[in-house]
């Protein structure tokens, strides 16, 4: 049985008070992280808190808002802690248990940077550069999960361009496109004395060698150990579009929509084989790693959907101080339900089920502003973890 802690530090690059709980993680791999100032209110009313340039990513309908060009730089330490707490595993095949593997996670920098310029008093442009989805974990070496993941590490580049119309004084809308790459890199132990015992066994069958000396050659072999690694890229289009209602002059209502992405990662699979103690075993290794064998090197592709997400925002203002704002956002994690690893001749070299689901997430904030220069803010959120208890792996050990 597999039992992973995980914890989230949320470090804004901002004057911004942030108070920060001591567990949080979900999302899958999604990096909400996008601006300090919403991470100020738990990302609370992102689609109607429009009070600066980062709302070209959550909403960009509310560039309206805006009355003079604005640039944003934001940067979010992201400090992920993974822990594996053991209970019962069992070893591989002619393997040794191994350790649980350390802290997996470690701290990382997601930047972001967004430019809005208004032209009158109903246009509007803007241009955003993000990360919207990322992940990295790295295990100890010879831990008891490194046939099923080493190092694992997923990151994106977004490039979304926008523009706004004020449709009338209370109603706005938005859309903007985005261009999106994907660098994937994914490793992990492979074992090779299970290898070497499957092809004694058919070699026994064949009557090539004897039951005797198959027992010989497994025994020699125990705890032989290779690498495999898997690395891709590619690049995709999506979209996005906003709407923005201010229903009175004190309360206003947001919706927002992006779109899910499509990639075709395609990269390669390569093994790194131990030596066999003898000559059967290096046979039975120089087969399975030759051109064609179930771990020789060569290309790969996978199929990956990252998911689509809509926010309904709400923001009240009491006021010119103090605001309350909250949010109901969804994600269409279900287009997760599997990683395969498929080579160019079509064989799948690797097939993990995911089987991950649609996920909901709830916020509530507030906002004070103490000066013109001086604003506190703070917030809780819920947010639902996409992977269900019985296929979560190393790879994302994922909470709520």
């Amino acid at each position: 049985m597999q039992d992973f802690n995980r914890h989230n530090w949320l470090v804004p690059a901002t004057a911004s008070l942030v108070l920060i709980p001591a567990v949080a993680g979900a999302s899958g791999f999604a990096l909400l992280e996008q601006s300090a100032s919403r991470l100020g209110t738990a990302f609370a009313g992102t689609a109607t808190a429009a009070d600066d340039a980062t709302t070209v990513y959550f909403n960009p309908a509310g560039m309206t808002a805006l009355r003079q060009p604005e640039g944003v730089v934001s940067a979010s330490g992201i400090g992920i802690g993974s822990e594996f707490r053991n209970d019962s595993s069992v070893a591989a095949f002619a393997q040794p248990l191994g350790g649980n593997g350390g802290d997996a996670g470690a701290w990382n920098l997601v930047p972001a940077a967004y430019f809005v310029l208004p032209v009158g008093d109903t246009l509007a442009f803007g241009f955003g550069v993000n990360a919207p989805f990322g992940l990295k974990l790295v295990y100890d070496e010879g831990w008891i999960g490194r046939f099923q993941a080493l190092h694992s590490e997923i990151k994106t580049y977004n490039f979304n361009p926008s523009v706004a119309w004020r449709v009338s004084e209370r109603i706005s809308l938005g859309a903007g496109v985005s261009y999106q790459r994907l660098d994937a890199e994914l490793t992990n132990d492979v074992n090779y004395s299970a290898v070497i015992a499957q092809g004694v066994q058919q070699l026994v069958l064949a009557g090539q060698i004897s039951p005797a000396t198959g027992n010989a050659v497994i025994a020699a072999n125990a705890g032989r150990s290779g690498r495999a690694r898997v690395r891709g890229d590619d690049h995709a289009w999506g979209f996005n579009v906003g709407a923005l209602f201010d229903l009175t002059d004190d309360t206003r209502l947001g919706l927002a929509y992006r779109s899910s992405i499509d990639y075709a990662v395609e990269g390669s699979i390569a093994f790194a084989a131990p030596a066999g103690a003898d000559p059967i075993s290096s046979g039975i290794i120089a087969a399975a790693s030759a051109p064609g064998g179930p771990l020789s090197t060569g290309t790969a592709n996978v199929d990956l959907e990252l998911p689509d997400t809509a926010t309904l925002s709400l923001q009240h203002d009491f006021g010119n101080k103090f605001a309350v704002l909250a949010d109901v956002a969804w994600t269409g994690w279900s287009s997760v339900q599997e990683l395969r690893i498929v080579r160019d001749s079509g064989v799948t070299a690797s097939l993990t089920p995911e089987r991950w689901s649609d996920t909901w997430r709830y916020a509530l904030g507030a906002t004070y502003a103490m000066s013109d220069r001086i604003t506190l803010r703070g917030g809780v959120a819920l947010d639902e973890t996409p992977v269900p208890d019985a296929t979560r792996t190393p790879r994302l050990p994922d909470t709520d």
